[in-house]
C-alpha cells in the first residue's frame, strides 16, 4: 500500500508540477492586419503562426491571436501592452518605439505608382513620385503606414495627400481611385488586386517608383516590453534553424516570379546567412 501511495503522490506531483509551469507562461497577443477583410487574412497568419509563431514562442508564451486594423496595429505596438506581429516595415520612427528581429520575416517586392492609364500610360519608368507631388496630382496613402522613403515628401506636400484610416483601408483607396477622387495611389500590387475585378485592372496601370530600392523588408516586431524582449530574442534563434529556411523558401516562392525569388534568396544567404541548402 505504502508503494501505491507513493506512485499517487509522485503523479500528483507531477501533475501539479506541469500545471504550475504552464500557467506561469506569460501572455502574449499576436497582432494581425485586417487589410483584406476576407479569408486571405486568416490563412496568412495561421500559417505563419503554425509554421514560425507557435514553434519559435509556444514553449514559453500563452499565445493569442487578434485582427485589427493598421492604425491600430502601431498603436498597440508602440504601447506596453505584450504584443507581436508578423511582417512590420521597419522606419526609424518605428525603432524608437518597437522591437525588430535581426533577419526579416518576409521581402517584399516594392510599393509601385498606381492610377487610370489615362494618368499614368505617359510617365516615366521607373518614376519619381517626389517630382509629380509638385504637379496637380492627389495621392491617397495609408495614414497610419510608413513609406520609407516618400515619409518626407508626403509630409511636405501634405495638402496633395488623401490619409485613409480604419478598417480595409486598401478597398477605400481602390474606389477612389476607380470614381477619379484621387489620381495616384503607392501600394504593393497584392494589396491593390486584392480589390479590383478583372474589368477595373484592365483601367489600372503601374510604374516603378525611382526613390524606392528593388525589395522591402518585413520583420516580427514587438512591443518595448519585458514579454517583446524575450519573444524577438526566442524569434532571433528561430529564424536561423533549418525548419524557418524551409518556411522562407516556400513562401517567397510561393508569392514571386522565379527571378524576383533568386534575387530575394540571394541577400537572405549574402546579408543575413539563411542557407537554402536542402532547397531547390
Amino acid at each position: 500500500m505504502a508503494w501505491a501511495f507513493i506512485l499517487v503522490s509522485f503523479f500528483a506531483i507531477t501533475f501539479f508540477s506541469t500545471d504550475t509551469k504552464a500557467s506561469e507562461k506569460r501572455k502574449l497577443t499576436i497582432l494581425s492586419h485586417s487589410y483584406f477583410a476576407n479569408e486571405f487574412d486568416k490563412r496568412n497568419i495561421n500559417e505563419h503562426f503554425l509554421k514560425v509563431i507557435k514553434p519559435a514562442l509556444g514553449d514559453e508564451f500563452h499565445l493569442s491571436v487578434q485582427f485589427t486594423n493598421h492604425a491600430r496595429l502601431i498603436k498597440r505596438l508602440s504601447s506596453k501592452e505584450p504584443s507581436c506581429t508578423f511582417n512590420a516595415i521597419k522606419s526609424a520612427e518605428r525603432a524608437e518605439h518597437m522591437l525588430f528581429s535581426k533577419v526579416p520575416t518576409f521581402m517584399h517586392m516594392q510599393r509601385q505608382l498606381f492610377g487610370l492609364k489615362s494618368n499614368i500610360d505617359n510617365l516615366p519608368s521607373p518614376v519619381s513620385v517626389t517630382s509629380l507631388l509638385k504637379e496637380k496630382y492627389i495621392f491617397g496613402i495609408i495614414g497610419s503606414s510608413s513609406y520609407q522613403q516618400l515619409d518626407s515628401s508626403f509630409e511636405k506636400y501634405r495638402s496633395k495627400i488623401a490619409n485613409i484610416y480604419g478598417e480595409n483601408p486598401f478597398l477605400q483607396l481602390s474606389k477612389l481611385l476607380l470614381n477619379q477622387r484621387i489620381d495616384f495611389i503607392v501600394a504593393y500590387p497584392e494589396s491593390l488586386y486584392a480589390h479590383l475585378s478583372e474589368d477595373q485592372l484592365k483601367l489600372v496601370s503601374s510604374r516603378p517608383i525611382s526613390e524606392y530600392p528593388e525589395f522591402t523588408n518585413g520583420y516580427f516586431t514587438c512591443s518595448k516590453t519585458a514579454e517583446g524582449i524575450h519573444a524577438i530574442r526566442l524569434m532571433n534563434t528561430y529564424m536561423m534553424t533549418p525548419p524557418m529556411a524551409e518556411y522562407l523558401y516556400a513562401i517567397h516562392k510561393a508569392n514571386n516570379l522565379s527571378a524576383d525569388l533568386e534575387a530575394m534568396l540571394n541577400v537572405y544567404k549574402r546579408r543575413y546567412k539563411i542557407s537554402f541548402k536542402n532547397n531547390s
